[in-house]
């Protein structure tokens, strides 16, 4: 069954407002964006559902572009924070399930929860550490991290102590402190069971803690060195 095509308010469409329009649009979400800038909605208009020139701070304009309806609503004004607390505050009297807000500073972000903001983002620091963290731990970048906790899932190559033995033989999860999710074999993708057995050129979709993850990296990168090196 399909999931349901949600509604998503975007309120700012500086770079980090297009760029989520962009990425809920290709997802398939129904996206309505708006900004004060003429410039910055003609930029998005051929992208997103509905693209609309208005005041954010203007409760009937957001009325009238059906932010009471929305399933999500993200503000991603920054420099003017007078706005977007204005807005966050309008936003969160629609009732809207979930409301996001973009902080600046610790001071406004802790102001934006006090109105109402369900969680709060800070872009350009995440990112920051995001990348910081990809430079230590170059694997990072084909892992994504799992809501609400330190749990990464991503796909591996099996080290050659894996193969030709079963994940129950190996006790992988203890072994190895992860779980394997699915396994990629010549594309084919499957759940596997305890008595699945790792061939060479299988991928496993595996799960863990980042710390625990990063060791097992490290050992197939290592590994994977050997060989072109023809160790």
């Amino acid at each position: 069954m399909a999931e349901k095509r949600k509604m998503v308010l975007v309120v700012g469409l500086g770079r980090f407002g297009l760029s989520l329009c962009e990425k809920l649009a290709a997802m398939g979400q129904y996206v309505v964006g708006v900004d004060a800038d003429p410039a910055k909605v003609e930029a998005v208009a051929d992208i997103i559902a509905l693209a609309a020139q208005l005041d954010a701070t203007d409760e009937d304009a957001l009325i009238k572009v059906g932010a009471k309806e929305a399933d999500i609503a993200v503000v991603t004004i920054g420099e003017n924070i007078e706005a977007s607390i204005l807005a966050t505050t309008i936003i969160k009297g629609f009732n809207i399930p979930l409301v996001v807000a973009r902080a600046q500073t610790a001071l406004h972000a802790r102001v934006l929860s006090r109105v109402g903001a369900h969680r709060v983002i800070f872009p350009e620091r995440d990112m920051g550490q995001k990348v910081a963290e990809q430079f230590v731990h170059p694997w990072l970048s084909s892992f994504s991290q799992l809501p609400g906790g330190d749990y990464l899932v991503g796909e591996v190559m099996p080290l050659r102590e894996m193969l030709g033995k079963s994940l129950a033989e190996l006790d992988f999860r203890k072994k190895y402190n992860a779980m394997v999710l699915l396994f990629d074999r010549k594309g084919s993708r499957f759940l596997p069971s305890a008595d699945t057995v790792i061939n060479k050129d299988d991928l496993l979709l595996i799960a863990g803690k980042k710390n625990d993850l990063d060791k097992l990296l490290l050992a197939i990168e290592e590994e994977r060195e050997r060989e072109g090196n023809g160790a």
